[in-house]
């Protein structure tokens, strides 16, 4: 229900329009000023449709001015003060065999990404999920659940850019807005726009996912712009794994199914990556981050068809 003193932050139709104006198709985007989490409602939606025996449209939205019970990764909770970002979650469908699961964070991130240096702030993306401006402040966090359903899997893949905080705002130090970072009142950001942006990166990128076929998708274009803006690629990371253990090491690329290789050698599916610092990595030296024959594969949590977390 739309608050009484304050218009929604997004309109609806205003949105529908403006991505249709770009090529994008919405079916359905539904908007509030409060709710618990644009993950969970999304889930409970497209479950209702299903036990109703309808089928869940695809890019179906569901959005809103304020999220009270979010989730961050590994089970985390996330929040931020009301008005303050911008929050929303959109359901993928992928094809009957699709496998290319860890690519979808990537590629949302690689949206927001562009979205933000449309709006004018220089960012970077962090694998898998997070986005920060140039100097490593985190603006946007990523999270992709697989949805089991008899069809075959969904994706409720959510998203929380910081738009309008301020400085007493954050979290946490190594945080920041869309506001701080240009200077502006936070009013001025466009949420409308943004969302739009973002839908006019994430829909194309994720249908050439979809449609690559057989060969290696880090081929594509789309694996490209991803790598070209991933500051993870080329640092010296420390990864901490869900099972508590850590590993130290090189990201020198990515593997065909996005996840994070570590000097060439190991790859890892699901962590928390700290960046400690920039190393030379001799160009072509590991080509599109191809982890070299028998080397060891240590893999962790990774979304499939039985739902997940990434």
């Amino acid at each position: 229900m739309n608050s009484q003193h304050n218009p929604l932050l997004v309109d609806s139709t205003s949105v529908i329009r403006a991505a249709a104006d770009r090529g994008i198709s919405i079916p359905r985007l539904i908007w509030d000023d409060t709710c618990s989490s644009t993950n969970d409602e999304l889930a409970s939606l497209v479950r209702e449709q299903v036990a109703g025996g309808g089928t869940p449209a695809e890019f179906t939205i569901r959005g809103t001015d304020f999220q009270s019970s979010g989730h961050g990764r590994l089970g985390r909770a996330w929040t931020v003060p009301i008005r303050r970002s911008l929050t929303w979650s959109i359901l993928l469908t992928p094809p009957p065999g699709f496998s290319r699961w860890g690519w979808i964070p990537l590629i949302a991130g690689e949206a927001v990404r562009s979205a933000v240096a449309e709006a004018g702030v220089p960012a970077v993306t962090k694998w898998p999920n997070d986005v920060l401006t140039t100097d490593g402040k985190k603006l946007c966090g990523i999270l992709a659940r697989v949805e089991p359903l008899p069809q075959g899997p969904q994706i409720v893949l959510g998203m929380g850019l910081n738009t309008r905080l301020e400085p007493d705002d954050l979290p946490r130090a190594d945080a920041s807005s869309l506001a701080i970072e240009t200077d502006v009142d936070g009013s001025e950001i466009d949420h409308e726009a943004l969302l739009v942006s973002i839908l006019s990166t994430l829909i194309p990128c994720y249908r050439e996912l979809t449609e690559y076929g057989e060969t290696d998708f880090r081929d594509s274009p789309t694996s490209h712009r991803v790598r070209e803006h991933m500051v993870t690629l080329g640092t010296q990371v420390r990864v901490e794994k869900p099972d508590g253990s850590e590993l130290i090491g090189t990201a020198t690329g990515l593997d065909s199914g996005a996840d994070l290789i570590i000097d060439d050698r190991v790859s890892v599916s699901a962590g928390d990556v700290h960046h400690l610092r920039r190393v030379s990595v001799p160009p072509g030296a590991v080509p599109h981050g191809t982890v070299p024959p028998g080397t060891v594969t240590q893999s962790t949590v990774r979304p499939g068809p039985d739902g997940g977390e990434r």
